[in-house]
């Protein structure tokens, strides 16, 4: 896991030289403190290797032929056509023959990856038998192989997690390739004077000369009113990109298009078709059960210690559990080292349900606790951390259980992100398994559901069922009664448009997928809302503490099996995640397969700022409100005090009003309208 950077320099007049492409890289050295690399090439194709300071003496005298020759501090200044930054967070093959940028075949090939392929092994013995030769023990040799094997045919060799550019010294051409999920971080920013310049964190162009932060007023928008983030190909920074999940990109260095906008044109490599299955539940149960055993071991692939974030929910405990078994099997007596959010306040604290899979294993767990003092304290820096705004305090629970990982020297932790969105997590599958018996006219059949969820309740069944009309009727007038809703017309009062320089769109309409099946929910929520937002928050605070997070449930043979199924395997009567239920059985405790409550990373946040702290709190948004530029009204302040009071529901708006002005002010960012 590592940090990676990358510039086409048509500018050679203003900084795009070494000392530059070191500034560009240095803001990431969280991402890899264990050794740092440079490639620059200049127009006449003469190639310099370069480390810094933080490079091990060793990497400097071993037999790599990536090592670098120069110490890019005590060179003078060397201006370039191409050059490539790699920060290295030592995981896979910790010699200095790991060192990148990576080069193969006699130097053609250069790479700056950030990742990990799981099957790798596999690959590099098919490699062998067509001639390939390695000089490392890495899956970054393997990837160079690959690529000159296959081309871009490679990435559907690939099982892992990963962001890289390869430059081809020969065709004079770059290859920007991002994982199918889009569990790795891939930015880019064109610049006036067309040089293209590709990082993992967007804070990197920040150290760019002639770079400006400018806000993108729309993407804003959707933040600040819809809480989406990551759901299109744009960031909340004018002019930044992300390549999105499953694309890549090939161009001669000479040819990089782009629109009006600075958007290059990607390729999407990865496209998974509906196929159907035709078998019983039972055995799509237990193909479940074997796809996510063979997922876990993979993920388990390392040369440093692994551990698990473990919250006490079905999908994190699946993994913990299941590890404690391969431990087992293995008969490694060594403890897994587990690391679990507990909150202060009893309503939302997990620890009774950590402790039951903790009874079940031999699991070592590490409880970690959040002041609110924290909050206080922290936010701008993991404002700083995250790029881009974030939606609750959870995030900061989160940065707190990998710097517990850190502290234990753990590098590589497993967690549960991922699994809600394909296997309805969200209950977003029961709803369209009811509307399509509404559609059906299966009355009996709804109110049969209903009765089992609710037991002996009386629910308004007309209110369900008019709750379930609603998801008949065209988007648009969905939307429009969205904007009715009382709390929503509050927070639509206080943000100015003018200021943002943005229309009153709803952000869905930039997301092609729609919910007429199974499949293309599951697209939507895994591609665009809300695991890209998910995914960010989970690399910037795992990356934040060195750590590398790994997500077992986005296994994509896990992911495309699943997405197959029938909406009655996956979601049933008061089981959401069915499959999940009863696919691994036999590997969760009764008590975690029997809980109905689950919580997730939650914070005493409601009470903090509605009672303990909402003097503190409503300070935070006055400071927010100043240096937003216009873009937050007054009012805001009105609307905090009734979210307090009760007059407007509860939700983490507030916290998106304070995170916004202070994000302003992080990054120093400008509105269009200066």
């Amino acid at each position: 896991m590592c940090g990676i950077s990358g510039i086409i320099n048509k500018d050679l007049a203003n900084g795009y030289n070494s000392r530059g492409l070191k500034a560009f890289t240095d803001p990431i050295s969280h991402r890899g403190p264990d050794d740092v690399g440079y490639i620059l090439i200049d127009a006449s194709g003469k190639l310099l290797i370069m480390g810094d300071d933080v490079t091990p003496k060793e990497v400097y005298e071993s037999g790599s032929p990536s090592k670098p020759a120069l110490n890019i501090n005590d060179e003078p200044i060397y201006e370039f056509e191409v050059a490539l930054g790699h920060r290295r967070l030592s995981v896979i093959d910790l010699s200095p023959m790991g060192h990148s940028p990576m080069c193969y075949n006699n130097t053609r090939y250069w790479i700056t990856f950030n990742g990990e392929i799981y099957n790798y092994k596999e690959l590099k013995k098919e490699l062998s038998i067509l001639g390939h030769n390695f000089v490392s023990l890495t899956d970054t040799e393997v990837i160079l192989a690959a690529y000159a094997e296959w081309g871009s045919a490679c990435q559907q060799k690939f099982n892992g997690m990963w962001a890289f550019c390869i430059y081809d010294t020969i065709a004079k051409e770059i290859f920007l390739s991002r994982d199918r999920y889009g569990i790795k971080p891939l930015y880019y920013w064109y610049s006036p004077q067309q040089s293209f310049c590709f990082a993992s964190e967007i804070k990197q162009f920040t150290f760019l000369p002639r770079w400006k932060a400018i806000l993108n007023g729309q993407r804003a928008l959707d933040y600040l009113l819809y809480n989406m983030t990551d759901h299109t190909n744009e960031t909340m920074f004018k002019g930044v990109f992300h390549v999105p999940p499953g694309h890549c990109y090939k161009a001669s260095i000479y040819n990089i298009n782009t629109d009006t906008s600075g958007k290059i044109i990607t390729e999407k490599w990865y496209q998974p078709l509906f196929k159907g299955y035709n078998g019983s539940f039972k055995e799509a149960a237990k193909k479940f059960e074997t796809l996510f055993k063979n997922s876990v071991k993979d993920h388990l692939m390392s040369d440093v210690v692994v551990g698990a974030a473990l919250s006490g929910g079905l999908d994190s405990s699946a993994i913990v559990c299941e590890i404690d078994n391969l431990l087992k099997e293995a008969n490694k007596q060594d403890a897994q080292e587990t690391f679990s959010f507990c909150s202060s306040e009893e309503w939302s604290n997990e620890k009774k349900w950590v402790d039951e899979v903790i009874k079940v294993t031999n699991a070592k767990t590490n409880y970690v606790y959040l002041k609110v003092a924290d909050v206080f304290e922290k936010t701008e820096e993991l404002i700083w951390y995250n790029d881009e705004p974030t939606q609750s305090q959870s995030l900061l629970a989160s940065y707190q259980v990998y710097a517990a990982a850190k502290q234990s020297n753990i590098k590589v932790l497993l967690n549960g992100q991922g699994a809600d969105e394909y296997l309805s997590g969200y209950g977003s599958f029961n709803t369209f398994r009811l509307v399509e018996f509404l559609k059906q006219g299966k009355f009996k059949k709804i109110k049969e559901e209903i009765v089992q969820v609710y037991g002996k309740g009386k629910p308004d069944y007309f209110k369900v069922y008019l709750s379930l009309c609603y998801h008949l009727v065209p988007a648009f007038v969905k939307r429009y009664f969205s904007n009715k809703v009382k709390s929503h017309q509050a927070l639509k009062s206080i943000i100015s448009l003018k200021h943002l320089r943005a229309l009153p769109l709803h952000p869905h309409s930039n997301i092609p997928y729609k919910s007429n099946s199974i499949f293309n929910i599951t697209q939507r929520q895994l591609l665009h809302d809300p695991l890209q937002k998910y995914l960010r928050f989970e690399d910037r605070m795992s990356m934040a503490n060195s750590i590398e997070a790994r997500v077992p449930f986005l296994d994509h043979r896990l992911v495309e099996f699943s997405s197959q199924l029938p909406a009655a395997y996956l979601d049933g009567i008061g089981e959401l995640k069915k499959l999940l239920l009863h696919g691994l059985k036999d590997i969760l405790p009764a008590a975690i397969l029997n809980r109905k409550d689950k919580i997730g990373f939650i914070t005493a946040e409601q009470n903090w700022m509605r009672t303990d702290h909402t003097a503190e709190f409503k300070q935070m948004l006055i400071k927010s409100v100043s240096l937003s530029k216009g873009i937050l009204k007054p009012e805001a302040l009105e609307y905090f005090d009734k979210v307090v009071d009760g007059t407007v529901p509860f939700s983490y708006s507030y916290w998106r009003l304070i995170q916004f002005g202070l994000w302003m002010k992080v990054f120093n960012v400008e509105s269009e309208l200066i």
